[in-house]
């Protein structure tokens, strides 16, 4: 799940002298020399020899349904590949979540990788894979998220064949439902000790994302005992009361489109009712509301919300509000400058500069990663490889560019953790 409508580019992109300003203050965990090691040398060559299995293997995840909720089938599959690699340890959870530790050898930072397994297609969907002489593969869910799922499986197929040691432990989750507002990670989180460092992979290559949209997902509900139409006049009536509030939250200022840190709302579904001839006992309708702004996100939700026990008010009805998806936001761009000089954000900065790919850091994000950003533990997302039109029936991802970004992941997360010394 990604989302790069609230940021303009003036305000996000870190210009190049700016990176390398940030270097020379605080140097970075990764270097060319340390891809030059020969078991890391060995591990990169292992990703190019077997990249048309990983493209094949990409295909045959892609073509497994995992709409949220219903992972099981792609839980399967990747539980049965991690357990065929040497040295895992390998569970499941209550929550459909599969983790794969790979033990460090000691004094080094625990990080976690997170790559959710869940798509938004139905189980029905025709999830056939077309591949096409430009080079691309379509198909709903091959670019969102199947991608960084098989980048995942591949990276640690690389290190077993390398035998690389890190000193650090290297957790892999494979996460689910985070399409429905992280909860796979959220659970995940609440029922393991928290790592150091923590890196979601989602998103377009190049993207690296160390800040967290606030994504708040509500369901605005009125209530009232109903009446035949016969009987209406002046009666309670929830569908004034919603319509009313539905217009009324439009009168909500925003911040200009281009200011430096904007916020979003939008009512996305209604309904209601059940017959023609009657007034509805319950209508409703959600409202998406988001910003990288803590306190304009709170600010606005609460005006929001006064607009619907206004509108209810005024009708004689009921409100409730159900949260159906409540993610906090990560803070200004100002609260979070000093991340870029951490070796969180600098880390896969240089790695795609060694890869020969530009690197653009966000102070935002909508994916796992965002759960340690709101927690204050030094977390980014970063991209898998190239596509969009994602979550639509028309998802299409870019082959070549899936090699440079499971390259980018194995080195990510062996700086991270830090290389133990060569055997």
């Amino acid at each position: 799940m990604r989302h790069r409508v609230l940021l303009p580019l003036a305000a996000i992109l870190i210009t190049g002298a700016a990176i390398v300003c940030a270097q020379t203050q605080t140097g970075s965990a990764f270097t060319p020399a340390m891809a030059e090691r020969a078991d890391v040398k060995q591990a990169l060559a292992y990703l190019d020899s077997n990249f048309d299995k990983q493209v094949a293997e990409w295909i045959t995840l892609t073509e497994i349904p995992a709409l949220s909720t219903h992972e099981q089938q792609r839980a399967a599959y990747v539980t049965a590949e991690l357990k065929k690699i040497p040295g895992l340890q390998v569970s499941a959870d209550p929550m459909g979540n599969v983790t794969a530790t790979r033990p460090g050898a000691g004094g080094g930072p625990a990080i976690l990788l997170a790559a959710h397994m869940d798509t938004v297609h139905p189980m029905d969907a025709d999830l056939k894979v077309k591949r096409l002489p430009d080079g691309t593969l379509h198909a709903p869910g091959v670019f969102d998220n199947t991608s960084s799922v098989e980048n995942a499986l591949q990276t640690l197929r690389a290190l077993d064949a390398a035998k690389i040691q890190t000193r650090g432990d290297l957790i892999f989750v494979f996460t689910v439902q985070e399409e429905l507002g992280l909860k796979g990670m959220y659970y995940w989180m609440d029922h393991h000790p928290a790592p150091a460092m923590i890196v979601a992979s989602d998103g377009g290559l190049s993207d690296v994302n160390y800040g967290a949209l606030g994504i708040y997902w509500s369901k605005m509900r009125f209530t009232a005992p109903g009446a035949h139409t016969m009987n209406s006049r002046n009666a309670p009536h929830p569908a004034r009361a919603a319509a009313q509030c539905i217009t009324d939250i439009y009168s909500v200022p925003l911040p200009p489109a281009d200011a430096p840190v904007p916020a979003i709302y939008n009512v996305g579904m209604m309904g209601g009712g059940t017959v023609v001839n009657a007034i509805s006992p319950e209508n409703w309708f959600t409202v998406d509301l988001r910003t990288i702004d803590p306190v304009l996100l709170k600010d606005l939700d609460a005006k929001i919300v006064a607009k619907c026990q206004g509108a209810a008010n005024a009708h004689g009805v009921t409100f409730t509000r159900e949260f159906i998806q409540r993610s906090e936001a990560g803070g200004r761009p100002e609260a979070l400058a000093a991340r870029l000089t951490q070796p969180i954000v600098q880390v896969p900065v240089n790695v795609l500069k060694f890869l020969g790919a530009p690197a653009t850091p966000n102070p935002t994000g909508s994916t796992d990663a965002n759960v340690g950003v709101v927690r204050g533990i030094p977390s980014v997302s970063i991209g898998r490889s190239r596509g969009g039109n994602q979550h639509s029936l028309s998802e299409w991802a870019d082959v070549a560019s899936a090699k440079l970004g499971v390259k980018q992941l194995l080195l990510v997360v062996i700086a991270l953790a830090e290389l133990a010394p060569a055997k």
